[in-house]
């Protein structure tokens, strides 16, 4: 018994951490699409190490024997990992040495469809789990990355402002589902039972 609570606290661990530097993504990237900021430096200097964050998340899942984390944490841990050489690639930044996509912003944009894609897929095999709140953060982040694809496409072309706005806040909406799904769970383990409402279903 006190081994399995042990692995639960620790998976409770990995998941309010990676909830955080999800809603901390959101919120950055749900800025910039709503033109708080213009510059993208503040995103790609932290994508890096929240990246690496969530693929220490991962591993803990992974350790864990959670599928369904492992594959969301993961998918989303690569992408960050990745963004900074993405933008050096399609926009041609010179500070960032490695060019993987070669100034293609078709290829950029298919692969963020791509990863909302994913984020949908696992949103309908989550729904099998009690806790409804989490598919609806990937439904939620999935739009926002298919919808971050299409505007990146157009990014720099001056017709995709509705399009960024959309961007901003569907990326601010999951940031904010994204705390307030880690601050719940927190609250779940410190008190033992449900404080705020996680739409768990029995």
């Amino acid at each position: 018994m006190a081994e399995e609570r042990n692995t639960h606290v620790k998976m409770a661990m990995a998941e309010v951490l990676g909830l955080y530097m999800i809603a901390f993504v959101g919120a950055l990237v749900g800025s910039y699409g709503l033109k708080i900021f213009d510059g993208l430096g503040v995103i790609v200097a932290v994508s890096l190490y929240l990246g690496i964050g969530l693929l220490i998340c991962t591993v803990i899942a992974f350790w864990n024997e959670n599928l369904l984390l492992t594959g969301i944490f993961g998918v989303l841990g690569i992408f960050l990992v990745s963004f900074g050489p993405m933008v050096s690639g399609t926009l041609g930044l010179g500070a960032f040495p490695t060019n993987v996509f070669g100034g293609d912003f078709a290829s950029a944009m298919v692969y963020m469809i791509a990863v909302g894609v994913l984020l949908l897929v696992m949103a309908l095999i989550s729904w099998m789990q009690p806790v409804k709140l989490l598919p609806i953060l990937l439904i939620v982040g999935g739009l926002a990355f298919i919808v971050l694809g299409l505007w990146w496409n157009d990014f720099g072309a001056g017709h995709g402002d509705n399009l960024r706005m959309a961007v901003g806040a569907l990326w601010i909406l999951t940031g904010l589902i994204a705390t307030y799904l880690a601050a719940a769970i927190t609250m779940l383990v410190m008190k033992g039972k449900p404080v705020l409402p996680l739409l768990i279903s029995k």
